[in-house]
């Protein structure tokens, strides 16, 4: 069905050849528009573009799999309308190798297509974050510790300064920030240069040229010019009939006041302005022919500015302009240390990656640039010849040769989410863009009201200077508002509306809600008479006063947070809306009905999970409603990853107290306190001296050496057990890897199985599983081994590295917990907008050292001599612009979190304060309907803000009825603490037996039949598919292996071990376990050309080639014995392989997956598939048929080959089965090559 497009949406998708701005508000369809647009440009017109012509850039993978999965369907679609379209057929071939990619996937192709002009291995690879992360830490702390070896003054004078507690953890984060500032700047190096030259510019006469002190002149006569506002505001009210006219000569005063000081033209003067700022006192006013309503608003007013000028004084006004110039000087010392610290931190970072050959993600942005600009004295012969494309940007760079070939390739450039661009990106989008030739090609869309991205150091003034800049006719240049929301119902939209046109502005939130930024609606419902949408909802829970304290007595200590109490009372919403009868209905797409609203349809946004998440979900849990929350952290402290590393731990080392003390208490062996008592009790009576008195001392002495009497049979077995199993274990760390390990461990102990009966068994088996995906990914970096990974968790532990809590789906009908962050670019039919009341983390603000990518860099100014601390003028300006963005965030992330709603909107919150806050906010006058700025930056939370918004329009009393207040569009509602916990106080009362009923308590009767019917029913059960229990839907050979099918011996020995000195003699001494050997045999039989090998120093020059090229490492190629290669390779079997390959028929290292039955494989009585894969060493091409070839290690006695028969009979069984599935082909014959024998096996 054809899409109906609004006129702007249409606009959108057909403009061409111009840069294009697009402000798609939340709900407007952005994504359709932009795929459209992108199936036009492909399939419409006289000469339609290929796909590759376009550069589609996002800011996340799944975004770019979603659009390029987008695209291929509609071009699926106009192939059906025409099947024969050749163009069609090739836009359908090359969608999946399109340019629809993230900006780090774009960067990187520019690294590996172009790393002849860096200074980078191309072999290179993308760095785990973990990795990193420690790699990071790893420089920081060798930097650090030969600064305080060379006793530099200026770094201690530093650290003196800086530093907080006992540790360099203080400094350590000063440097990083710093760091992490300079790489959000094309060029980082000359960010920090340029801070470190700002120093300089500390004369009075230049510190008006600075950027920090433009923002103070701008924010100080911005101030006043509100203040003086809302003094013409007063003064009208005063003119007014029995309004207190005797106060306008005071309010004229101040006025005339407040504009002097909004006029002051450089710091000196507005600081005297400010300094002897002073209001007179008012007049007396008692006559009773004045409005005390309207007296009250007046003086109200005036006391809202003396308040305002007393904080801009505070902030401002110093001593004079020689103790602001002192200030600076003062602090230019730590600042410069900090910059160089920083700068050399970069520098040593990026040499320890290029040791171990890896990237980060910034790392990628940064080469890029350094591909597609360059400075004139570079490599200026390869630029175009257009003047235009020889013209420098603001850093003294030009495009390169390279930029101008990828600006030829694409036609547009188009960026999704552009308002969350950076600089760095900035810079390489106008790279590669056609603007200098003239031709601009960039397609921008995005929305600043939902960036909420600073904190990864998002840039929406990118988007906001164009926005103001663009016009909105047609032209090379052109911004488009796409306002219409085809998301949420009409009364959704319009509560949100009239809250944002009173509360966002161009200071707060950085664009002015007018009608065009507002949210229009498009959505159609169909109509009905259900109880459907509603006004928007806020719910307050006035946790202030002695009622909660006197309730808790009552009730017998009843102990309810706030959070708790809310939560409560979202409970009893939630119940409300899923009735049957009375229930919200909400419009169901996939059944074309109305329905009632079910907790599927739920969801709850908070700003941080932090502290909430849980509490929310314990009681919607105990209420009997589903609920579930992702959080980002307490992985690392939850039990059961705890328990496995400990597990871990004492499996590298038995040796550590609390890690085995941990293990022993756990289910995998069962001790109790009661236990390790007696066992430590039994130990100390008898040990010895010097002999080691640690829980692992105590243990080998209860196994060995305790008396028969005093020792306690079962705790014996346990113990026994265990020591047999930990051995087994720490065998196996030589051969498996740390992910095959914690599977063995999983199994052996049935720890997984045993975590899925606890309380959220599916999230622990969740957490079990990706403490197994992250092992994974431990062992492609550069560490190895498990000494080493349990040193990686705990250091991760140590730099506050949390990987969040595994992520459930969670059933179809679970209320889903969210941040707002995580709800951004979703949609809910329902949605809890809570914890309003929680006030703005402002901890930031208040840091020794403040940075702002623009302003630069303050401090405090420490004499340390005299142990005083002051702060500088330029740290307050600093404080004051970050406080400015932070509210503008905040003001953002709430726009975010009210736009999710489709259906309906209810907001929560608690404030212990309410009653002041009523007050405060209940009379606020507003210019041009907006809330004045100076008042809005007041505010310590989201609720703050709606309380504004709602200023005028709430009665006390009626807030607390049971109906609440209508305000036009909202519907708002008080709640005393009584209200919510009295409830709950009679429920639990009800609940109560008394004691007569305890005593007489009759355990044998059935109080309730149908009851006592499902109980026997649940026990009797007998599941039907007992078979298939523990089959597995795809094995691998090794995992066969492990469950019998086959014994791999490759890494055990059946010769006697060779002593120590006899191996140093003959110069071989064993350097790796049987697994390592065999794995560094198979890889050199795989990289040598066999016809090439005529002598044995060919072999012994290629395996050094391989070492040398990086194929394989210095400890692999110590297994290997030349002569050994050599033998085979000169063997019948070896000559044979060797002709075959001359030939190209001999194939090697065959990956394979084929369904075999569980009944054929002898795993279970089951006709279920069972997919096994492996891998086949080598096969060759002989006649009509084939030869499979398998080679093995094993350490076998001459005469006992039959061992190797009896060994890997199956297993070469399953890979001939393979080898004829894939082929077609019969197999001839299947050898076995033991390279310890030197002999070839053929197996019939």
């Amino acid at each position: 069905m054809a899409i109906n497009w609004t006129k702007e949406q249409k606009a959108v998708i057909e403009s061409r050849n111009r840069n294009l701005l697009v402000s798609a508000a939340a709900g407007s369809g952005k994504t359709a528009v932009l795929v459209e647009r992108i199936i036009r440009m492909i399939t419409e017109g006289k000469n339609p573009l290929d796909i590759d012509q376009l550069l589609v850039m996002t800011f996340t993978k799944a975004a770019a799999d979603e659009m390029r999965e987008r695209v291929l369907l509609a071009v699926d679609e106009k192939l059906k309308e025409d099947p024969e379209n050749s163009h069609l057929q090739m836009q359908a071939a090359m969608i999946p190798y399109a340019r629809i990619t993230t900006i780090d996937s774009f960067c990187l192709g520019i690294i590996r297509e172009h790393y002849n002009r860096l200074d980078i291995d191309p072999a290179f690879r993308v760095g785990d974050e973990g990795e990193l992360l420690l790699l990071r830490g790893s420089v920081m702390e060798q930097m650090l510790e030969d600064y305080y070896e060379a006793g530099d003054e200026e770094f201690s004078r530093f650290v003196e300064t800086y530093a907080t507690g006992k540790s360099d953890r203080g400094i350590e984060d000063h440097i990083m920030a710093v760091y992490n500032f300079s790489g959000s700047n094309p060029w980082p190096e000359e960010w920090l240069t340029a801070c470190e030259t700002e120093l300089e510019n500390c004369e009075e006469e230049r510190l008006m040229e600075t950027e920090w002190m433009h923002f103070l002149m701008w924010d100080v006569a911005m101030q006043t010019g509100e203040l003086c506002a809302q003094l013409e505001e007063a003064v009208t009210v005063c003119e007014e009939e029995n309004g207190p006219a005797a106060y306008i000569p005071m309010l004229t005063s101040d006025l005339r006041m407040l504009r002097e000081i909004g006029k002051a033209e450089d710091y000196a003067s507005l600081n005297e302005l400010l300094g002897c700022a002073a209001f007179d006192r008012l007049a007396s006013v008692r006559s009773k022919d004045i409005d005390a309503d309207k007296k009250a608003f007046v003086t109200g007013c005036r006391d809202r500015v003396k308040k305002a000028v007393g904080k801009l004084r505070d902030l401002y006004c110093f001593e004079s302009m020689e103790t602001v110039v002192r200030d600076m000087r003062g602090t230019a010392g730590a600042v410069r240390m900090l910059l160089k610290l920083a700068g050399e931190f970069n520098d040593r970072y990026q040499a320890a990656k290029q040791e171990k050959n890896l990237v980060d993600f910034g790392d990628l942005e940064h080469y890029a640039l350094e591909v597609l600009l360059e400075k004139p004295d570079g490599e200026s012969e390869e630029c175009a010849g257009d003047s235009m494309a020889d013209s420098l940007d603001a850093s003294g760079r030009r495009p390169s040769a390279v930029a101008d070939e990828l600006s030829r390739q694409f036609e547009e450039i188009l960026v999704d989410e552009y308002q969350d661009s950076n600089d760095v990106q900035e810079t390489l989008i106008h790279a590669i863009s056609r603007e200098r030739f003239g031709t601009p090609n960039v397609f921008m869309v995005g929305d600043v009201k939902q960036s909420i991205y600073k904190f990864r150091l998002a840039r929406p003034e990118l988007f906001l200077k164009k926005y103001e800049s663009y016009p909105r006719e047609e032209g090379l240049y052109q911004t488009i508002e796409l306002h219409q929301n085809f998301r949420s119902r009409d009364s959704v939209l319009s509560g949100i509306n009239e809250v944002f046109y009173q509360i966002m502005t161009k200071g707060l939130g950085g664009i002015l809600y007018t009608e065009d930024a507002a949210l229009h609606p498009g959505a159609v419902f169909e109509p009905t008479e259900e109880t459907v949408g509603g006004k928007l909802e806020l719910h307050l829970v006035n946790t202030g006063g002695i009622q909660l304290k006197q309730l808790e007595t009552e009730s017998d200590a009843l102990d309810y947070t706030s959070r708790e109490m809310e939560a409560r009372l979202i409970v009893s919403r939630m119940k409300e809306l899923v009735n049957p009868e009375t229930g919200l209905k909400i419009w169901d797409k996939k059944e074309k009905r109305y329905r009632t609203a079910c907790y599927g349809d739920m969801v709850i946004l908070l700003r941080s999970l932090s502290g909430f998440a849980e509490d929310f979900v314990n009681i919607l849990m105990n209420e009997g409603i589903p609920a579930y929350a992702e959080r980002r952290t307490g992985y690392f402290t939850a039990i059961e990853v705890e328990t496995v590393l400990c597990f871990l731990s004492v499996i590298d080392n038995p040796m550590q107290d609390i890690p085995l003390a941990a293990v022993l208490k756990s289910p995998m062996v069962g001790a109790s306190d009661e236990d390790l008592a007696r066992l430590m009790a039994v130990f100390k009576r008898t040990a010895k001296k010097g002999q080691d008195r640690g829980i692992y001392g105590a243990w080998l002495y209860y196994l060995e050496n305790c008396p028969e009497e005093e020792r306690e049979e079962g705790l014996y077995r346990k113990l026994a057990l265990f020591f047999d199993e930990l051995a087994e274990y720490r065998r196996m760390t030589g051969y498996l890897s740390i992910h095959e390990l914690l599977y063995v461990i999983y199994e052996n102990t049935g720890y997984y199985d045993y975590v899925a009966a606890m309380p959220a068994g599916d999230a622990r088996q969740a957490n079990l599983d990706m403490l197994v995906e992250k092992a994974s990914a431990y062992e492609k970096t550069s560490y190895s081994g498990l000494f080493h990974f349990i040193r990686y968790i705990e250091k991760l532990k140590k730099y506050d590295t949390d990987f969040g809590e595994a992520a459930l789906a969670g059933d179809g009908n679970t209320v889903r917990i969210l941040s707002i962050h995580k709800s951004k670019g979703l949609e809910f039919p329902i949605v809890f907008l809570a914890g309003m009341g929680k006030k703005f983390n402002k901890q930031d603000l208040y840091g020794k050292i403040l940075i702002d990518p623009d302003l630069g860099i303050a401090t405090d100014y420490l004499d340390l001599d005299l142990r005083v601390k002051t702060s500088t003028l330029k740290k307050n300006v600093l404080r004051r612009r970050l406080e400015l963005e932070a509210l503008g965030e905040e003001l953002r992330v709430l726009y975010v979190a009210m736009t999710r709603a489709k259906e309906k909107l209810i907001m929560t919150g608690t404030d212990r304060y309410l009653d002041k806050k009523l007050e405060r906010f209940s009379d606020i006058k507003r210019t041009a309907g907006q809330i004045p700025f100076t008042i809005l930056s007041t505010a310590d939370s989201f609720l703050d803000w709606l309380l504004m918004s709602l200023s005028g329009k709430l009665s006390e009393s009626a807030l607390l009825s049971e109906a609440g207040v209508e305000t036009g569009l909202m519907t708002v509602r008080e709640y005393s603490v009584a209200d919510l916990v009295g409830v709950e106080i009679e429920h639990q009362a009800e609940k109560k037996l008394s004691k007569e009923e305890l005593l007489n308590f009759d355990c044998s009767r059935v109080y309730d039949e149908a009851y006592a019917a499902g109980i026997s029913a649940a026990f009797s059960y007998h599941y039907p598919h007992t078979a298939d229990i523990g089959l597995h839907t795809k094995l691998s050979v090794s995992e066969l292996k492990k469950q019998g099918q086959m014994v791999d011996e490759e890494e055990s020995t059946f010769l006697p071990a060779i002593p120590a000195f006899l191996m140093e003699e003959n110069g071989k001494k064993e350097q790796g376990g049987g697994a390592f050997r065999g794995t560094a045999y198979h890889r050199a039989l795989e990289l040598l050309e066999f016809p090439a090998m005529k002598a044995l120093a060919d072999v012994e020059t290629a395996l050094e080639t391989f070492h040398r090229e990086k194929y394989m490492d210095e400890e692999s190629l110590a297994l290997l014995d030349a002569g050994i290669i050599w033998n085979f390779l000169s063997s019948p079997l070896g000559r044979r392989m060797s002709a075959a390959q001359s030939k190209g028929l001999l194939h090697k290292e065959q990956q394979f997956v084929i369904g075999i039955p569980a009944r054929e494989m002898e795993v279970c009585d089951s006709g279920e598939l069972v997919l096994i894969q492996g891998i086949i060493d080598a096969y060759m091409e002989e006649g009509d048929g084939l030869v499979l070839i398998d080679y093995k290690t094993d350490h076998v006695v001459k005469g006992h080959e039959s061992l190797l028969t009896e060994r890997y009979g199956i297993q070469l069984e399953y890979y001939k089965r393979a080898l004829e599935q894939m082929t077609g082909k019969r197999v001839l014959e299947k050898i076995i090559y033991s390279l310890t024998l030197q002999e070839e096996i053929v197996i019939e």
